[in-house]
C-alpha cells in the first residue's frame, strides 16, 4: 500500500511543512488537528483521477449489510440523550456493532472499557433475539490517543506470545457474552502520530490472520479503514481482505474545525460527509484490487458545525471563526447529534437547505450557526452511491446520535423496542413516504429552498443524475 499511495503523492503540491490528511472520527470529544510525530500538521489529499473506479450501474450490492455501532459508553458519560440498547431503532439494520471493548496494555487480554459496562453488553446482545447479528468492536479512537494504550496495539501484535494472549480472551469474551463477530478499530497502524511502528503493516495482517484461525466459521471478523491516504500507507489492504470478512471504511469527518490549520482548506465551512471527495478518497481502495464488495461505506448519525466569521454569510465555503456551539447533550463543540439537529429544526422552526455541487449533504442555519449532516434524502444518495460502487454494504457511527423521533424525542426505555426510519432506508422507502420518516426535507421540496456551493458547480456522472431528480 506505501508504494501505491506513493505513486499517487505528486497529484497535490503544497507547503513543506505539511503532511497529507484526511480528518479523523472523533468519538468522545478530541478536536484538535492531527499532527506527525515531527509536529507536522495532517491534511486532506487528492490522489488524482487515474484510477478507475467500479460500476455497478443499477446494482444493489450495497443492500446486503446494513451496519450500526453504539457507543455502550453513552449511558455513563452523556447528561440526556442516554441510549439505552432497548431503545434503539431497529428497523433497516442487519448488524449492530458495540463499541469499545478494552485491551489491557499488560496482559492484553480483552476487557470491558468500565465494570458498569456489563449489564449494557447483555442487553446489548439480547437484540439478537431480533433477527441482528450483534458484533463486537475493540480499540477506537481515542484508545490510540496519548496515555497508557497509546501503543498497546502495536505492542500486543508484536510478538506471538501477546497475540495469544489477547485472541484466547477474545475467544472467550465473545463466547461468554454471546457476540457473533469481531471488528478490529485499530486507528492506525504504522502511524507515529497514532503510536504507530513501521513493523505495524505486517504485523496487522499475522494478527488478522491467526484471529481468523482461531475464531474458523464461528464468529465473523471484520477492521476498520480511514478515508485518509496517509494513514491507508500503514495498512496492507490486499493481505488483509484475505482472513477478514470486509472492511468498514470510516467515510465522514473529512472536514471539522481543524481546517483552519490546513493552508489548502483553510477556515472555509464544508460538509463532514462530501459525496464527491468521498468518491475521491476511495480510489485508493479501487487501485488495491481488491473487490469493492469487501468494503462498506461509512455514514454518520451527527452533523459537525461551524461558529461563522461573517452571521451574513452562512452557506459551503464562507469562513468560519470556531466550532460551532456544543450541542446540551452530545457536549462538544462542533458537533450535533442526529437528535439535537432534529429538535433544534422543530424549537427553532429551522428549515434545512440540501447542498449541491456534488456534496450530496444537507446544511442548517440559525444565528452565526452552521451544520451540515446527512438526512433520509442524503443517506439515500449515499447508498445509491454505494450499490453503483459495488460495495457490500453501509456502517454509520452511530446510531445512539439518532434514536429518537421526528421532534427528537427518545422512546421510552423498555424490552425489544424498536421504531421506525432506523438503518438506511432505501430510495424507494423514501419517495413512499409523504412525511420522511425523521422529519427532515427531502429533494422533493420547495426548490428555492436548496443552495449551492461555493465552486462546485460543475456536475457530471452519478452527481447530476441524481442531484436533478
Amino acid at each position: 500500500m506505501r508504494s501505491l499511495v506513493a505513486a499517487f503523492a505528486g497529484a497535490v503540491a503544497l507547503a513543506s511543512n505539511v503532511t497529507f490528511f484526511g480528518a479523523p472520527r472523533f468519538s468522545l470529544g478530541d478536536t484538535l488537528p492531527n499532527r506527525d510525530i515531527d509536529g507536522n500538521i495532517l491534511i486532506a489529499q487528492d490522489i488524482g483521477s487515474s484510477v478507475e473506479k467500479p460500476s455497478c450501474q443499477g446494482g444493489s450490492s450495497a443492500n446486503a449489510r446494513s451496519i450500526a455501532y453504539y457507543q455502550e459508553w453513552n449511558t455513563r458519560t452523556r447528561p440526556c440523550d442516554k441510549v439505552q440498547p432497548s431503545q434503539i431503532k431497529l428497523d433497516g439494520l442487519t448488524q449492530l456493532n458495540l463499541a469499545f471493548a478494552y485491551i489491557d496494555p499488560k496482559s492484553y487480554q480483552i476487557r470491558l472499557q468500565n465494570p458498569q459496562d456489563d449489564g449494557i453488553y447483555h442487553e446489548f446482545v439480547g437484540l439478537k433475539d431480533h433477527g441482528l447479528k450483534v458484533w463486537l468492536g475493540v480499540g477506537g479512537w481515542e484508545f490510540s490517543d496519548e496515555g497508557p494504550t497509546r501503543t498497546t496495539w502495536s505492542d500486543m501484535a508484536s510478538s506471538s506470545a501477546n497475540r495469544k494472549a489477547f485472541i484466547t480472551s477474545t475467544l472467550e469474551f465473545l463466547r461468554n457474552y454471546g457476540f457473533q463477530g469481531l471488528d478490529i478499530d485499530w486507528e492506525w497502524p504504522a502511524s507515529a502520530s497514532r503510536g504507530g511502528r513501521p513493523e505495524d503493516t505486517q504485523n496487522q495482517v499475522t494478527l488478522a490472520k491467526e484471529l481468523r484461525e482461531a475464531l474458523g466459521k464461528d464468529y465473523g471478523l471484520t477492521c476498520v479503514l480511514p478515508h485518509d491516504n496517509t494513514f491507508l500507507e500503514g495498512i496492507d489492504i490486499k493481505a488483509l481482505a484475505e482472513h477478514v470478512d470486509w472492511f468498514n471504511v470510516l467515510t465522514y469527518d473529512l472536514h471539522g474545525s481543524w481546517d483552519q490549520s490546513n493552508p489548502a482548506i483553510g477556515a472555509k465551512m464544508r460538509p463532514h460527509t462530501d459525496l464527491k471527495e468521498i468518491d475521491t478518497h476511495l480510489d485508493a481502495l479501487w487501485a488495491t484490487g481488491v473487490d469493492p464488495g469487501k468494503f462498506t461505506l461509512g455514514l454518520a448519525y451527527y452533523g459537525r458545525g461551524y461558529t461563522a466569521a461573517d452571521p451574513n454569510c452562512l452557506h459551503y465555503d464562507c469562513p468560519f471563526s470556531a466550532p460551532s456551539t456544543a450541542g446540551e447533550c452530545s457536549t462538544q463543540a462542533g458537533i450535533l447529534s442526529g437528535c439535537e439537529i432534529k429538535r433544534n429544526i422543530k424549537n427553532q422552526k429551522l428549515t434545512p437547505t440540501f447542498i449541491e455541487g456534488g456534496a450530496g449533504a444537507m446544511q442548517l442555519t440559525w444565528g452565526d450557526q452552521w451544520i451540515s449532516y446527512d438526512n433520509d434524502h442524503t443517506f439515500s444518495l449515499k447508498k445509491d452511491f454505494a450499490n453503483e460502487r459495488c460495495m457490500g454494504g453501509t456502517a454509520v457511527w452511530a446510531i445512539d446520535y439518532d434514536s429518537c423521533n421526528d421532534n427528537g424525542e427518545l422512546p421510552p426505555v423498555g424490552p425489544g423496542h424498536s421504531s421506525s426510519s432506523s438503518g438506511v432506508p432505501s430510495a424507494s422507502s423514501v419517495a413512499a413516504s409523504s412525511t420522511p420518516p425523521n422529519g427532515l426535507p427531502t429533494k422533493s421540496e420547495d426548490p428555492s429552498t436548496i443552495l449551492s456551493s461555493a465552486g462546485s458547480s460543475v456536475c457530471d456522472g452519478f452527481y447530476c443524475k441524481h442531484e436533478t431528480g
